[in-house]
């Protein structure tokens, strides 16, 4: 006679897998936090370098005696943020970061596929419609900060072109030069990076880490925003030249009112960027109206396959290994704090 037994765990080999499964999981969860803990470490010395880099190259100026040249001479000032700041202090620390995990890429480190004319000015004019709102919000932010809490953030100046010659090279020190160096180091050394952990998680992680760089509280926030903005649109289009031409034009903003007010003094320098302002939000909102028929906004939206949560993800990123560099941007944000 035949007996059955009843099994309140079902067929056996149906229990190995799925245990099988959940300790591949398990392993595979505890494989993707290391992997970003390392990167995370990777990029926190990133940052780190860029400052000590930019304080040995400032000490070197002092040293060899050309404190004066620097804050006289506007040529050398727009000469040494190109070489010190843009170059040594941000490409390369990146670009040595990228090299020290150069395994760890799945796609390539310049995200370079081809867009047409039309597409490019496109996203380049929502991403200016983007900045221009995020400028217009920080205001508010420094606003409040002065007239309510009654405090005010001093912030590093830079000299006025006082020639032809400085004009062409107050453009290129501060749109050109940090556009290219800057993107090359966040939105292809950093967010290619960490894309293989999800899109959405790289895009936030890395304007994290592209706000960190920018000093103080208040720069922070519209580092972070245009970060966003940056890191949205090159996983978008899977091309880094609508964001560097994003980023050059918005920091030509302040470029271009130096310029004109060199040339034709503050009232037309003030209203020529104000006119800027709104052809840029105008272009942008026909923009975004064209994108969203189009559906771009939702094309290449894939995630990846990763096994954590969001939660675990930026858990991973930002402890231990970014508390360094916001204990950084905490004490530089009160040593330039005044009062009003």
């Amino acid at each position: 006679m035949s007996q059955y037994y009843y099994n309140p765990f079902g067929n056996n080999s149906d229990v190995n897998e799925a245990m099988q499964r959940e300790f591949y999981i398990k392993q595979r969860a505890k494989k993707e936090k290391h992997e970003i803990r390392m990167i995370s470490l990777s990029m926190g010395c990133a940052i780190v370098a860029y400052l000590a880099v930019q304080t040995f190259v400032t000490g070197l100026v002092a040293a060899f005696g050309f404190t004066h040249l620097f804050n006289g001479n506007s040529v050398f000032q727009y000469s040494f943020t190109v070489i010190g700041v843009s170059f040594m202090s941000v490409a390369v620390p990146f670009g040595i970061m990228a090299l020290f995990n150069k395994k760890r890429y799945i796609s390539p480190v310049i995200p370079n596929k081809r867009i047409k004319a039309s597409g490019i000015f496109a996203w380049v004019s929502f991403g200016m419609l983007c900045c221009c709102v995020c400028q217009i919000a920080v205001s508010f932010i420094v606003l409040f900060f002065k007239n309510v809490l009654g405090l005010e953030l001093k912030s590093g100046s830079i000299s006025e072109p006082d020639s032809i010659f400085a004009c062409v090279m107050n453009m290129i020190a501060l749109a050109v030069i940090p556009a290219i160096c800057e993107e090359f180091a966040m939105r292809c050394c950093s967010l290619q990076l960490l894309k293989r952990y999800g899109k959405g998680f790289a895009v936030v992680a890395v304007s994290i880490v592209f706000g960190l760089l920018h000093g103080n509280v208040v720069q922070f926030i519209f580092a972070f925003a245009v970060g966003l903005i940056l890191g949205f649109v090159t996983v978008k289009t899977d091309s880094i030249v609508p964001a560097v031409l994003i980023h050059a034009f918005n920091n030509a903003m302040s470029s271009i009112q130096s310029i004109l007010k060199y040339a034709s003094g503050d009232k037309i320098s003030n209203n020529a960027v104000t006119v800027i302002y709104i052809v840029w939000m105008a272009l942008g909102v026909f923009s975004a109206i064209y994108l969203f028929i189009k559906k771009e906004f939702v094309k290449n939206s894939k995630e990846n396959d990763s096994v954590l949560t969001t939660t675990q993800k930026f858990t991973a990123f930002l402890f231990p290994c970014m508390i360094i560099p916001f204990a950084i941007l905490i004490v530089m944000t009160a040593m330039t704090v005044v009062k009003v």
